[in-house]
């Protein structure tokens, strides 16, 4: 099991062989295969037409991508077309480029020394390995290393190496910016911190040494008690958490100083495998990686208990006032009848009293004759519950849990490092409770602090008696610091040390220093102006030209109704178009030609052209039953039937399916397979019939969890607990993201995670979302990372549209454009909102995270006033287009209805336990939606390859099938294929280890 204290090894395939971009248009054509006067006579030196077109086209392609083509018989034929042309040649295949080798270096040769290129040789590979070990702590996934190793060669006009080198230069860099992060760590360490961190992972009954070391033991080490999450709010689970945070802080390394020189991702890739890997492999680690790791696991530790700590206080809270006013209901319907009652026994016992008749030595006998005692009593009961919730609120009933609170209330402000702002009353209120609860009896209440009550809590908790004098209700007011001290922490007026969904907003960015040095190269990065006027010029052209296009279209749109008088707009219905019978028999004819497959045979297929289960095996240890174990594992996990079910319909053993779920279906394993089925897939030439990875959409579908757990919240969609799974798909139906989030968030604070996270070759710049997944700050902040976020809108007819310049009129327009924009909020606060998006981009901080904030703070936060200035320019200009384009409206629908079709998908793959998700922490959502988009993505991808081969034969055939028709023939098509029953895992079919397979289609 020695792999198993590896580091994840580089999760892309970096071995890809270059080639040309797909989808090359005219205006790339023009602009990258333009021939200049002296390439002419480069050119010309060349003997033969496939000598001289073959020329060219490396001459073309180093200059524009900075590297030469491996091979030229994949160029598009637009490309020889447009070479061929400017030389007067024919376009003729390139099959017998170059003719010898010795051929092909004279051309390349002659081609680098034309434009200037060096070789990437020994000191060059050196400079390239010192720039990449220099950026590699910010940017720890391969993929973006080699990404930024292509631009650094460009940039340096040096020809890019072949992929191999390239992948050894990266492992290298990675591997040493790691060693620098753990000599950061770890050189200012003194003997006796680093024995508390060799204490950390000791087990006090250690495992036999037979064991194997992923075995788990009935002890736990104190590390791996930090790892425990709590899984259901309660007073109980609350001090456990306070307890635990209180041991993490007191080992001094949570603040470790040189924890501020290392990037956040890196830290976050440490801590995470700090969560992933045992006692057992920490151990084996040499000194200084394992306190590295260790010390990064501590801080993540201590954010991820800081901020489940608040987030179960705002339940406990929450859960109070759930009930009061649950009661104060009752209350209202139980006191009606009690109304009716009084009003009726009080005029009976009036007319008595009035009754002069009656002496008064007799009344009360007359009265008891008339009600007895017992039901006077009953009266007065009801009418004392009247008028307790006589004052029409809950909160006079929050009293009734105020034992409930006290529970966990004096630990929760004791050791919760809540940050408050100079002076506040707040602060000077909690200081007080804190005081006092350490005091005991030996300091009075009476002097506490009520400046910080909110207007609707002083009459329940300030009182004044008959003789006016003031007292306070103690039992209220607890409840009500507690509820204000969780309202301005979602305002962003209360802050919590080392947290992470609730520390100081400036914890999030690049720091002002740092901004200060490299502020000009981010703002080039982000292609923004220096200047906000020049920027704010740029913004008002294009909402002035927008509107004034659809103003002059206006007379013509027969969708739009314009109400001047009123303001309103109204914009009719799409009518559902009718599809062509052709689309309908094309369907039938591919479903039935489609062949009946188990879904274990299609994972294999896919690993055989993809080798994408080489993530979930241990270096070195690629047998077939190793792939076979992989396959089971994925299948367990995805489908939702759990390992053990999994090893009863397989006849496999249990422990080898779920070891590899245990350790090697990680997220950071499962998203790089996934990465490698979406770039096979987005190659097989049928799959740019569905789109070319230009646009995808955002959705979230939810998925019940009756476990009870923290993260999961009550769905009113559901009518129980459950999270959402937001999933971001391509137009080409392939799962490009995905990610689980609590159901009481909302979606709009994620669309942009999939947009910077995906890491895969596509490279989406539109993302559809409903309405549920944007905000006018969600829009602005898209726009500014280079990206267009597109909703569709309800209740459209109810958004304001705006201007930048109310002096600027429009004939058909003006009457709706009942808004202006207020430059002066984007002025103010430009350098501040670019360091926000420069944070995001630089990917120290994941958009939600900042969305979510930013959406807490509302009006009081000047990023967040920009943001909305900013952001209502391009909704404005979104629901114009929308108003104007029906083609536009369509192509959002179709879009979107891609994403809830591919959710149908999700759902039938993943069956088991009816889709319930009975995980008991977080990360096991998290995991299960991870495998879930593997299978997605397999299914995609082998009906596409299934599609284009039906396709083929019907042409062969003789009939004429247009891609606008096969275009309607979706690749979720799931009749033939066969997730349930048993499952047999064929070893003939599965990969061998080392074979030599074709990896592209």
């Amino acid at each position: 099991m020695a792999a198993a204290f590896n580091d994840p090894a580089p999760n892309d395939r970096l071995e890809e062989p270059e080639r040309l971009p797909d989808g090359i248009n005219g205006d790339m054509l023009r602009k990258y295969f333009t021939l200049t006067r002296p390439d002419l006579g480069e050119v010309d030196q060349c003997r033969g037409p496939a000598n001289k077109l073959g020329f060219a086209v490396q001459l073309c392609t180093l200059r524009w991508r900075g590297y030469f083509l491996p091979d030229t018989r994949g160029v598009a034929s637009p490309v020889i077309e447009m070479i061929g042309s400017q030389l007067g040649l024919l376009p003729i295949s390139l099959d017998g480029y170059p003719q010898n080798e010795k051929t092909r270096f004279e051309h390349l040769e002659r081609i680098r020394q034309h434009l200037g290129f060096a070789r990437c040789d020994a000191p060059q590979r050196e400079r390239l390995l010192n720039y990449l070990t220099a950026i590699a702590q910010g940017l720890t996934r391969a993929t973006a290393l080699r990404q930024a190793a292509h631009r650094w060669l460009k940039q340096e006009q040096i020809v890019r190496p072949g992929p191999t080198t390239l992948r050894d230069v990266i492992v290298s860099a990675r591997e040493a910016a790691l060693q620098n992060v753990y000599a950061i760590l770890s050189q200012e360490l003194s003997p006796k911190q680093m024995e508390e961190i060799e204490a950390l992972l000791v087990v006090t009954a250690p495992a036999p040494e037979s064991a194997q070391p992923e075995a788990e033991s009935a002890s736990r080490s104190r590390l791996e008690q930090f790892k425990a999450v709590a899984r259901k709010e309660s007073p109980e689970s609350l001090l456990a958490l306070l307890e635990q945070l209180s041991d993490v802080r007191s080992l001094g390394l949570t603040a470790w100083a040189a924890l501020a020189q290392i990037h956040p991702a890196t830290r976050r890739l440490l801590a995470g495998w700090g969560y992933r890997y045992s006692v057992w492999n920490l151990r084996r680690f040499s000194a200084s990686k394992r306190n590295g790791i260790v010390i990064c696991f501590l801080q993540a530790a201590r954010a991820e208990m800081t901020d489940g700590i608040v987030e179960m206080q705002d339940k406990l809270i929450t859960s109070i006032h759930n009930k009061a006013r649950k009661r104060y209901e009752e209350l209202l319907r139980a006191t009606e009848e009690a109304r009716s009652r009084a009003v009726e026994v009080l005029e009976e016992m009036g007319t008595l009293v009035l009754d002069d008749s009656i002496p008064d030595n007799k009344l009360r006998k007359h009265i008891f004759d008339l009600l007895p005692s017992e039901d006077i009593s009953r009266l007065v009961e009801g009418c004392r519950n009247l008028r307790a919730g006589g004052d029409g609120s809950p909160l006079a009933l929050v009293n009734h849990w105020y034992g409930y609170t006290r529970k966990y209330s004096p630990g929760l402000l004791e050791k919760t490092p809540f940050q408050f702002a100079e002076d506040s009353p707040l602060g000077r209120a909690v200081v007080f409770l804190k005081d006092l609860n350490a005091d005991g009896q030996g300091k009075s209440f009476a002097g506490a602090p009520v400046d910080f009550l909110p207007r609707r809590w002083v009459k329940h908790v300030v009182l004044k008696n008959a003789k006016d004098e003031v007292a306070l209700s103690r039992p209220h007011y607890e409840p009500a610091l507690l509820t204000t001290l969780n309202e301005r922490l979602k305002s962003g007026d209360v802050t919590v040390s080392h947290s992470r969904r609730w520390t100081d907003f400036e914890e999030y960015l690049i720091p002002r220093s740092l901004w200060a040095a490299k502020r000009i190269e981010h703002y080039a990065n982000l292609e923004l102006p220096l200047d906000a006027d020049e920027y704010l010029a740029r913004l008002n052209d294009q909402l002035k030209k927008v509107t004034g296009d659809v103003d002059r279209r206006v007379p013509h749109n027969k969708a739009l109704t314009i109400d001047a008088e009123k303001g309103e707009f109204h914009l009719a219905a799409l009518k559902a178009l009718d599809k062509p019978d052709a689309i309908k028999i094309l369907k039938e004819q591919i479903e039935s030609r489609l062949p009946r497959a188990d879904l274990a045979d299609v994972l294999i297929d896919i690993d055989n052209r993809t080798n994408f289960l080489h993530h979930f095996l241990p270096p070195g240890a690629d047998t077939v039953a190793r792939r076979r174990d992989a396959l089971a594992a994925v299948l367990a996990i995805g489908c939702n039937i759990g390992c053990q079910r999994m090893a009863l319909a397989s006849g496999l053993s249990f422990h080898e399916i779920s070891l590899v779920a245990d350790w090697y279906l990680t997220e950071e394993t499962l998203k790089s397979a996934s990465i490698d089925i979406i770039n096979f897939a987005s190659r097989i030439p049928v799959s740019r019939v569905y789109g070319r990875g230009a646009t995808c959409s955002a959705d979230g579908m939810r998925f019940y969890v009756p476990i009870h757990i923290l993260a999961a919240d009550y769905s009113h969609v559901l009518q129980g607990r459950g999270v959402t799974l937001y999933a971001h798909t391509s137009d080409s139906f392939l799962r490009m993201h995905q990610q689980p989030i609590p159901c009481r968030l909302r979606e709009a604070a994620f669309s942009l995670d999939g947009l910077m996270e995906h890491d895969t070759e596509l490279d989406p710049k539109v993302c559809y979302t409903d309405t549920h997944g944007y905000t006018e700050v969600v829009m602005a902040t898209a726009t500014l990372l280079g990206y267009e976020l597109a909703p569709r809108i309800k209740d459209i007819k109810d958004q304001t549209l705006y201007k930048m310049d109310r002096q600027q009129h429009y004939a058909n327009l003006d009457s709706i454009l009942s808004g202006t924009i207020k430059p002066h909020l984007i002025r103010n606060a430009w350098d501040e909102t670019v360091r926000v998006i420069a944070s995001i981009e630089e990917r120290i901080v994941s958009p939600s995270l900042v969305l979510h904030r930013l959406g807490s703070y509302a009006r009081q936060n000047s990023v967040y006033q920009a943001l909305s200035e900013i952001g209502r320019v391009q909704k404005t200009i979104h629901i114009l287009k929308t108003l104007d384009d029906e083609d536009y409206r369509r192509r959002m629908g179709r879009e979107l209805n891609k994403g809830e079709a591919s959710h149908d998908l999700s759902r039938f793959l993943c069956f088991g336990k009816e889709g319930v998700l009975r995980g008991r922490e977080f990360g096991d959502q998290v995991h299960t939606f991870s495998c879930l988009s593997v299978l997605h993505n397999a299914v995609v991808a082998w009906n596409m390859i299934q599609i284009g081969e039906i396709v083929g034969q019907f042409r062969a055939e003789g009939h004429e099938i247009d891609d606008e028709t096969l275009s309607h023939v979706t690749p979720l098509l799931r009749k033939h294929i066969n997730p349930f029953g048993r499952y047999h895992f064929d070893l003939d079919r599965i990969r061998k280890p080392q074979a030599n397979l074709r990896k592209n289609p």
